[in-house]
């Protein structure tokens, strides 16, 4: 592993245990093992390390998503695994559940100009979305020719979970979210049942 990787997981562990503003460079870089200089042959400043952190978690969420929903055949099951994925995948990163509910201790300095451009994370979940409803469309399982915008639409109920992790009855929120999603996209004449068969076969998570 080559130093600024090392450098890099070091920080969201150390960020992850005690916020951004308590942890120095000087304890990143005793922590990784190299001296401080070694820090600032990588990285310019703590904020601009703090934001490859970030980009880090997000890229790792990004590759995680894509593989979990190309293991499912069904559109539907698709849009569930996507909408777990924001209680069960992002919850488990502190640093990327801080910094999207707002969390004091991950705010950083340069926070606002990274909301202003976007998170890679979510934009992508964004994007998957649209290309998970356009599938259901083409496969005439969802009927999202009756609202006018099916991907804002479930893109702010995403956005609507992120801001409840914190609330403990997150888990049943998001079951009836799931619920709620499933009857009012669904054709209810069902043309196409094999690729859900196909997912009961290969997984046995339960979305």
């Amino acid at each position: 592993m080559d130093k600024k990787t090392i450098l890099l997981k070091t920080g969201e562990k150390l960020f992850s245990q005690y916020g951004y503003r308590n942890v120095n460079i000087e304890e990143i870089a005793s922590h990784a093992g190299l001296a401080t200089g070694s820090f600032y042959t990588y990285f310019n400043s703590k904020e601009e390390f703090y934001s490859q952190v970030l980009d880090r978690i997000e890229e790792e969420g990004i590759n995680h998503i894509d593989r979990l929903i190309s293991s499912f055949h069904s559109p539907i099951n698709k849009l569930k695994a996507v909408y777990r994925f924001a209680t069960l995948g992002l919850r488990k990163n502190i640093i990327l559940k801080g910094i999207l509910t707002g969390d004091k201790k991950f705010v950083y300095p340069g926070l606002n100009e990274r909301k202003e451009n976007g998170s890679k994370l979510i934009n992508h979940i964004s994007l998957l979305l649209e290309r998970i409803i356009r599938e259901g469309t083409e496969k005439r399982v969802f009927r999202a020719g009756i609202f006018k915008n099916p991907r804002r639409m479930l893109f702010t109920i995403y956005n609507a979970i992120i801001s409840e992790f914190d609330n403990g009855d997150v888990e049943e929120l998001m079951d009836d979210t799931l619920l709620l999603i499933e009857r009012g996209m669904r054709r209810m004449i069902r043309l196409r049942k094999r690729d859900e068969r196909l997912d009961r076969r290969k997984n046995k998570t339960g979305l």
